[in-house]
């Protein structure tokens, strides 16, 4: 949905819906540039967009690489349509719904689950009246999250990764690989084919790391993070000395 600049701010729930459009990278055009300018005008919508790509990392953790059921958008869009006329709030949910699944092709059944948590019938909200709109904030270049989903044996560890090329700052989130003399080793694989070591991991719960200035741009689109098992004492290394025991390709969001 585009709202225009001396339009009034959407009601609570629609800007959570617009939270959740802008965490996951749906929005286009207009409607992107909008929500970034709303991201730095205002705090407690930011909080809300941090809020929902720490969301997309924890449904990454739990969710198969798999395609999303070719019955899954139609029984999401058959949810939302009424029997009789559609109300204001459905027909911007049944926009809203063409949006998601045009943009999420090719991301699997994460991106549809999530639009199926998100788009559920509303009632209508009465909107007050307009108030003087705040100054332009000019025009603003918004960093993406990018995030990772490592996998390795079926019974293998899970890593959800989430990379703030803004602030260099990696959170990891991992279950149990279990303690040892060996400890994990996260490395970055760019398009070169050569692990950069980013550093040791915990093996369980939730791991922040400042990725060094060297390594910053590799943290992109098509590249890999993986996780091989290696000597803490010595760490970090030049090159691993295992095979991965999980690993994923980044992307953003």
């Amino acid at each position: 949905m585009i709202w225009p600049m001396d339009d009034p701010v959407p009601a609570p729930d629609d800007r959570d819906l617009l939270a959740a459009e802008l965490a996951l990278g749906v929005l286009e055009g207009e409607a992107l540039a909008l929500a970034q300018r709303r991201l730095m005008a205002d705090p407690a919508f930011a909080e809300e967009v941090e809020a929902w790509r720490e969301r997309l990392a924890d449904i990454a953790l739990e969710a198969e690489d798999v395609a999303a059921p070719d019955t899954l958008w139609p029984r999401i869009a058959a949810a939302i349509a009424s029997e009789n006329a559609p109300s204001s709030g459905e027909v911007i949910l049944m926009r809203r719904l063409r949006r998601w699944r045009i943009a999420t092709i090719g991301t699997g059944a994460m991106a549809a689950a999530l639009a199926g948590l998100l788009l559920i019938p509303q009632q209508d909200v009465v909107t007050p009246p307009a108030s003087v709109p705040a100054p332009d904030p000019g025009p603003l270049r918004i960093a993406p999250a990018v995030v990772a989903q490592l996998r390795g044996a079926e019974d293998g560890p899970i890593i959800a990764a989430r990379y703030n090329p803004g602030t260099a700052e990696l959170r990891l989130h991992s279950t149990d690989m279990g303690q040892g003399e060996l400890a994990p080793e996260l490395w970055v694989i760019p398009a070169d084919g050569v692990p950069r070591s980013l550093g040791l991991i915990k093996p369980a719960g939730r791991t922040v790391l400042k990725v060094a200035e060297g390594h910053r741009s590799m943290m992109a689109d098509g590249a890999t993070l993986a996780v091989t098992m290696e000597p803490p004492a010595t760490a970090p290394h030049a090159a691993p000395s295992s095979a991965a025991v999980a690993s994923g390709k980044i992307f953003g969001i």
